[in-house]
């Protein structure tokens, strides 16, 4: 087989190659940014749920005094309340976020403002448990319960109590940022190009 015959036959094979539109590349593109908000919601809902139900075997892991139990599964209880509240409603996005479509502006706007509210319902999730670390750590140090108000008093823990919110505080608005702002920010950067064409 000579050069010619080598060439003629190579020009006479068609390539097949996917017919990509512009509309399914956005779409691809712009629906990368909520499957990772949907990874990083399930992962958090699966571990604050195990750590939910794993904060009511510290008695037992820990040395607390048994007088403080009671106390301590009232706190729990209220504890286990609010935090399965927000796990169930952030169920309800993860779930609500399968169904939701990225093909139009309208829709894509529709997914940003569900996320910017599940976003929102996380950040109260993190700052409405806050509380409940001041409240679990005189558990988790021993005190027994008539001396714990007595710890209350003490100026040095007082002091590390507001430097301990405010490490929960920063920490949760850095988490937040992390695992779902640059996400958001890449949605509305989306929208952003969708304004831009009108």
């Amino acid at each position: 087989m000579n050069f010619d015959e080598i060439k003629k036959s190579w020009d006479n094979q068609s390539v097949q190659s996917p017919n990509i539109t512009e509309e399914t590349l956005s779409a691809s593109i712009s629906r990368l940014p909520l499957d990772r908000i949907r990874k990083n919601a399930l992962t958090d809902i699966i571990l604050q749920t195990v750590a939910v139900i794993g904060i009511a075997f510290f008695p037992q892991l820990y040395t607390m005094p048994e007088e403080n139990w009671f106390f301590f599964y009232g706190v729990y209880v209220l504890f286990a309340v609010v935090s399965f509240y927000y796990i169930i409603k952030m169920t309800l996005f993860y779930r609500l976020s399968n169904t939701l479509e990225m093909n139009s502006r309208d829709s894509l706007y529709e997914v940003y403002f569900h996320t910017r509210m599940y976003v929102q319902l996380y950040e109260n999730f993190c700052f409405s448990i806050a509380p409940f670390v001041v409240f679990f750590i005189p558990f988790f140090v021993g005190f027994p319960l008539d001396k714990i108000s007595v710890l209350f008093t003490q100026w040095i823990f007082v002091l590390y109590l507001i430097v301990l919110c405010a490490v929960v505080f920063f920490t949760c608005k850095y988490w937040i940022k992390r695992l779902y702002g640059r996400y958001l920010k890449q949605m509305k950067q989306n929208l952003d190009q969708f304004k831009s064409l009108e």
